[in-house]
C-alpha cells in the first residue's frame, strides 16, 4: 500500500492574525511538525498546494525532510487547492490533511490507512463530550450527541475515486469544507474511524497556547569504549585525524551511543544493546548516526520531540573545542531542531582511570523530550 499525502497550505490565517504554519513548535515550525508526522513507510510523497509567494519559504523549511515534497499553486478555495494537488498524485491511495493540524499521531495514520485499504475511504472523527444543539436564528433544539461526529483530518481515499469526485465537483462548481463531503456527494458514504481529541487544528490566536511544550520526559545515557590502533575515531558523527579509534561492533561512536540511550531512556524503551545487539552481523561497522535516525523515528512515532540535549565527552585527547560546533550541528540535523537545543561539552578525567591514561573515551548524555500530542 502506497499513499500520496496532500497538505493544503493556502489559507490566509486571517482568524489567527499571522501565518500559523510558521508558528514555532518543537524547535521548528507548525508546518515542519505536520509534514514530519507523515514520515511513514506507507507515504510515497507529500504534495503541498500553497500561494506562489509562500512556496520559497515553505520549500526552504522542508528541504531536509525524509519524504519527497512537491509544491503546486493553491486555488481560491480549499477545494480548488486539493483538486490541483490531485493532478500530481499517482499512488493508489491518497490522504488529505490540514497543514495547521500538527499533532496527528502515527496511530491515526496507521488506523486510517488500514481502514481505507479495506473500504476505500477513512475519515478521522471524534465524539463530542458536550451537549449538542442545532441553532437556527433565535431558536435551537438539542440533538443526541451520540449521533454526532466531529470531523478531523487526515482523510484517506482511493486516489482514482477522489479524482472522479473532484472532477464532478468542478463541473458542478461545488465547494466543500472537507474532502469527505465531496466524496459522499459523488462516490458514496465514507467510512469513519476514531481520531484523537488532541489532533486539533490551529485556528484562533488562543490556539497558540497549544504549542507550548507539555508532557516532559527525561533520560540519561552513558557509554565508554577502549581506544585501539587500526580504528577510525568517530565522535558525534565526525571523523577525527587521530592515531587510534574506538573499539566496538559498530563504528563505536561513544557520544552518539550515549545520546541514543538518553532518548530511549526518556521513552521508557530498552537501551541500544537490546535495540542494536553487538552479536548481530547487521550492525557490524554500522554508522551510529544512522542508528540514531532510527531512534529519532521511534521518538516521533510515540508523539515526542526533543526539547534539549546536553552531552559531555570525557577524554584526554584529542582536544574537541573546535569540533563541538560541528557535532552540535550534526545532532540538530538528526533531531530536526534548532542548534540552540543542543549542548555539547568536553572534559578530561584528570589523568585518572582508563580515560585519564588515554586508553578509552567515555560520554554522558541527558535528553529531555516533550509530548506534541
Amino acid at each position: 500500500m502506497k499513499i500520496d499525502v496532500i497538505i493544503p497550505c493556502g489559507g490566509s490565517s486571517s482568524r489567527m492574525g499571522q501565518d500559523k504554519l510558521l508558528l514555532p513548535l518543537g524547535g521548528g515550525t507548525v508546518l515542519q511538525a505536520t509534514v514530519a508526522a507523515f514520515s511513514h513507510p506507507l507515504v510515497d510523497k507529500i504534495v503541498i498546494p500553497c500561494p506562489p509567494q509562500k512556496r520559497e519559504i515553505y520549500a526552504a523549511l522542508l528541504a531536509d525532510g525524509q519524504i519527497p515534497v512537491l509544491f503546486c499553486d493553491g486555488g481560491a478555495t480549499r477545494t480548488d487547492s486539493v483538486a490541483a494537488a490531485l493532478k500530481l498524485c499517482a499512488s493508489p491511495y491518497v490522504s488529505v490533511h490540514d497543514g495547521a493540524r500538527p499533532f496527528v499521531t502515527r496511530k491515526i495514520i496507521d488506523d486510517g490507512a488500514k481502514l481505507c485499504e479495506t473500504t476505500g475511504s477513512a475519515i478521522a472523527c471524534t465524539r463530542p463530550c458536550d451537549s449538542v444543539r442545532i441553532a437556527d436564528g433565535t431558536t435551537s433544539h438539542a440533538i443526541d450527541r451520540d449521533s454526532v461526529r466531529l470531523v478531523q483530518t487526515p482523510q484517506f481515499f482511493l486516489t482514482d475515486a477522489l479524482k472522479r469526485a473532484y472532477d464532478a465537483a468542478a463541473r458542478d462548481e461545488f465547494c466543500a469544507t472537507d474532502d469527505a463531503q465531496i466524496y459522499q456527494r459523488y462516490i458514496g458514504e465514507p467510512s469513519l474511524f476514531d481520531g484523537d481529541p488532541h489532533n486539533v487544528k490551529l485556528t484562533y490566536p488562543q490556539d497558540a497556547e497549544l504549542l507550548a511544550p507539555r508532557g516532559f520526559r527525561v533520560g540519561s545515557g552513558w557509554d565508554i569504549h577502549r581506544l585501539a590502533e587500526g580504528r577510525k575515531l568517530i565522535l558525534g558523527g565526525m571523523t577525527f585525524d587521530f592515531p587510534k579509534g574506538l573499539l566496538g561492533h559498530s563504528d563505536a561512536d561513544v557520544l552518539t551511543h550515549a545520546v541514543m540511550d538518553a532518548v530511549l531512556g526518556a521513552l521508557g524503551l530498552r537501551d541500544i544493546g537490546c535495540l542494536f545487539p553487538d552479536d548481530d552481523p547487521a550492525f557490524e561497522g554500522a554508522d551510529s548516526m544512522k542508528l540514531l535516525a532510527q531512534v529519532v523515528q521511534k521518538m516521533k512515532e510515540r508523539g515526542y520531540r526533543l526539547n534539549n540535549l546536553s552531552a559531555t565527552v570525557i577524554c584526554e585527547k584529542p582536544k574537541l573545542k573546535d569540533a563541538i560546533p560541528t557535532i552540535a550541528r550534526n545532532y540538530a540535523a538528526a533531531f530536526g531542531c534548532d542548534e540552540d537545543r543542543i549542548n555539547i561539552a568536553a572534559t578530561t578525567s584528570e589523568k585518572t582511570g582508563a580515560v585519564g591514561e588515554g586508553n578509552a573515551i567515555a560520554a554522558l548524555a541527558y535528553a529531555s523530550l516533550y509530548s506534541c500530542c
